[in-house]
């Protein structure tokens, strides 16, 4: 995939990972639309003063919001025309607010993707392209301190790859993809421990976030972007130490192909 002329969106643009995935996708030539309910006016100013030529739009909106992220996309369709890619970064951690992670993480995701088909499929005068869905290692395998956000990130796996469907994507023309970043450092880990469901396990949550290889949010956003690249439909990735790997996912129910 080459980026130059395309319109993206990447949600929770304003910091961490999601801006850093504005700036490579700007970098390369990409128009870039910005949803995030966080204001960055310092980072925007240098984001459109850094490409003058290039469309930056920036939308303050709560991925959780329905109705809001739906008239999001309306207004960016509008805008730029068409959508090519859809990059969902936004969410959070606090796993003693549950109902508030469910909806940012998985309802943000869910809300933002669904939003963007009827402004990209081919089926309804799109263009097709591709959404990349952002999970974690800890929604492939457990880890006991984080259950909550671990839940919201193993739903995101299984939705995107669902989406993933052949028939849908030979009706559509729209890829999907979800990327499952190892720790990175971001605001997640600020305030840790405050944000965990069982405070006993504060001793052993500090040992294992000191365990862990941590990697930039720029180096998470380059490999992003390669998966763009590869532009593979229904792929799974890991993005650990700078590298960026697929997964192989095997069917385990079997029921399904056969006469129940």
């Amino acid at each position: 995939m080459s980026f130059r002329g395309k319109n993206a969106v990447v949600t929770g643009g304003a910091g961490g990972i999601g801006l850093q995935v504005s700036k490579q996708l700007l970098a390369a030539g990409a128009a870039v639309a910005i949803i995030d309910l966080q204001d960055n006016l310092e980072e925007f100013v240098k984001l459109r003063a850094a490409h003058p030529t290039q469309s930056v739009m920036i939308i303050k909106m709560d991925v959780a919001n329905k109705k809001g992220v739906e008239a999001t996309y309306e207004e960016i369709a509008k805008t730029f025309g068409n959508i090519d890619i859809v990059v969902n970064v936004a969410g959070i951690f606090n796993d003693k607010d549950v109902q508030r992670t469910l909806l940012v993480n998985l309802g943000g995701i869910i809300n933002s993707t669904l939003s963007a088909l009827p402004y990209m499929g081919k089926d309804n005068g799109g263009k097709g392209g591709i959404v990349v869905n952002m999970s974690s290692v800890v929604g492939l395998d457990p880890m006991f301190i984080i259950p909550v956000y671990g839940a919201t990130k193993a739903g995101i796996i299984n939705f995107t790859r669902c989406l993933a469907n052949e028939k849908y994507y030979q009706r559509s023309g729209i890829k999907f993809v979800t990327v499952c970043p190892g720790a990175t450092m971001t605001d997640m880990f600020t305030n840790f421990t405050e944000k965990i469901i069982f405070p006993e396990t504060s001793d052993e949550t500090y040992r294992i976030l000191d365990r862990l290889n941590k990697q930039s949010a720029a180096d998470v956003s380059r490999c992003i972007l390669n998966v763009l690249e590869k532009d593979k439909n229904g792929a799974v990735y890991v993005i650990e130490g700078k590298r960026v790997y697929p997964l192989e996912i095997k069917p385990q129910w079997t029921g399904k192909e056969q006469a129940l």
